[in-house]
């Protein structure tokens, strides 16, 4: 049943998705494939035009006015510091959302009020001006040891260049997105097409810094440059995500 249902999966009747880097998300793009209507709200057209039904603009962080759950697990009020040349998202959605005789408030503290008990304990608007609080943690338990399992050695092919799969770790620079991949004066901002490798895992596949490499895993292929990162781990291999194309968590890497 269980693969009946991933081979089949539940339709998404209406499916919204706000902000540049879930339009651009290779999951979130499988989502929209379920979904009978899709309303993307970003930045920039071109990242939703042709698979989305309605393309609405977006504000960016120094034109929105809502809240933030930060990294922290701190909820932080914003507050927009210019007007946008366009309506906010909450607008936008408001306004549609009155076409189907739906009542939405346009204003980011109505909402929030109304999802705070729901979603935010029930904090209230207002208790959100100046030093956020930390939500309540509950004491660290260290886990139980773990009974020492020695690893299966894994079947080697006739060819002998199976040497075990590594971790795939993605990561996104500081400074990318859609605009820096199309400007090209900020070519020099995108990451390098290398894959980073321990040393450790270097050393076993005979692999230095510069050497041709292919990532494999589940069909999909990839050639990247090889460098040597001393303070990454053994068994994670690290890709910028825009080089990491359709590879899946665990690859295979070997040179050519």
């Amino acid at each position: 049943a269980a693969d009946e249902d991933e081979a089949n999966p539940e339709p998404i009747g209406l499916l919204i998705i706000s902000g540049d880097g879930a339009a651009a998300d290779p999951a979130v793009r499988a989502l929209a494939e379920r979904a009978e209507h899709v309303i993307a709200i970003t930045m920039f057209h071109d990242l939703a035009v042709g698979w989305a039904d309605l393309v609405l603009p977006a504000t960016s962080s120094l034109e929105s006015d809502g809240t933030l759950l930060n990294l922290e697990g701190r909820l932080q009020r914003l507050r927009r510091t210019v007007i946008a040349p366009v309506p906010d998202e909450l607008a936008w959605i408001s306004q549609l959302a009155g076409r189907f005789d739906v009542e939405l408030s346009p204003h980011a503290v109505v909402v929030f009020d109304e999802l705070s008990a729901v979603a935010f304990g029930g904090v209230a608007g207002f208790e959100l001006n100046g030093t956020a609080p930390l939500p309540a943690r509950t004491p660290y338990e260290a886990p139980a040891p773990a009974a020492e399992v020695k690893p299966a050695t894994p079947a080697r092919p006739a060819d002998g260049h199976f040497l075990g799969e590594l971790r795939l770790l993605r990561y996104r620079p500081l400074f990318s997105g859609p605009f820096v991949e199309r400007v090209g004066e900020l070519a020099f901002q995108r990451p390098p097409t290398e894959l980073e490798l321990s040393t450790a895992d270097a050393e076993r596949r005979s692999i230095a810094t510069g050497d041709r490499v292919v990532v494999k895993s589940n069909g999909t292929s990839v050639e990247l440059r090889a460098r040597i990162n001393r303070a990454l781990v053994a068994g994670v291999a690290r890709v910028a995500d825009e080089h990491a194309d359709d590879l899946h968590l665990h690859v295979e890497v070997l040179k050519p």
